[in-house]
């Protein structure tokens, strides 16, 4: 009798350890915080970042998204909301200072790649005032560097992104922009 009482009060035991565990990586969350910054790469010759001229560079993304590994990459499957509302970030003003663009609360797992359709880039130029210009498929999609990182209950991961332009393409003005693009983990 004894040994069948020990047996259900083990059965007991581990039922509950199993569902503590589920509940724990399912509904105890991590965070993730999201930054962006344009990092110093100096012009040949120039001493600069960009030339004088280019006042401001405006990037509005109407969202930006970070994806689970292991869901696919078809459009919608694993993807969550970062910044879910409209951000216009002027990426001279983030050249030596990161910016936070969002954070979010993410259940357990690996995360690998960030997804951010960009609405509107504008340049403003000290001499002719703004230009616009179009985003290549008008959303950008970056891998996070080292394979991703992964989120557990109660941790907090820094992301952040960097995003630079090239200065000769900016001064083409031929009504393109195509951003070098990196996300990683910092601490």
């Amino acid at each position: 009798m004894a040994k069948g009482t020990a047996a259900v009060i083990l059965a007991i035991l581990i039922i509950g350890a199993i569902s503590g565990y589920f509940f724990y990586t399912r509904y105890v969350q991590g965070t993730v915080v999201l930054s962006i910054t344009d990092p110093p790469q100096v012009q040949l010759g120039s001493g600069q970042q960009y030339d004088p001229s280019i006042l401001h560079i405006y990037l509005t993304f109407t969202m930006t998204e970070i994806h689970q590994g292991g869901f696919g990459n078809s459009s919608n499957n694993g993807w969550y909301a970062i910044a879910g509302s409209q951000k216009t970030v002027d990426m001279i003003s983030v050249l030596t200072i990161a910016k936070t663009l969002g954070s979010a609360r993410l259940a357990t797992g690996t995360y690998d790649q960030l997804r951010f359709p960009v609405s509107a880039a504008v340049v403003t130029f000290s001499n002719i005032g703004n230009v616009t210009y179009s985003i290549p498929s008008d959303s950008l999609k970056v891998s996070i560097t080292g394979g991703g990182f992964q989120s557990s209950p109660g941790t907090t991961v820094n992301l952040r992104l960097t995003l630079s332009f090239n200065n000769n393409e900016i001064l083409a003005m031929n009504g393109h922009l195509t951003p070098h693009a990196t996300a990683r983990i910092v601490t």
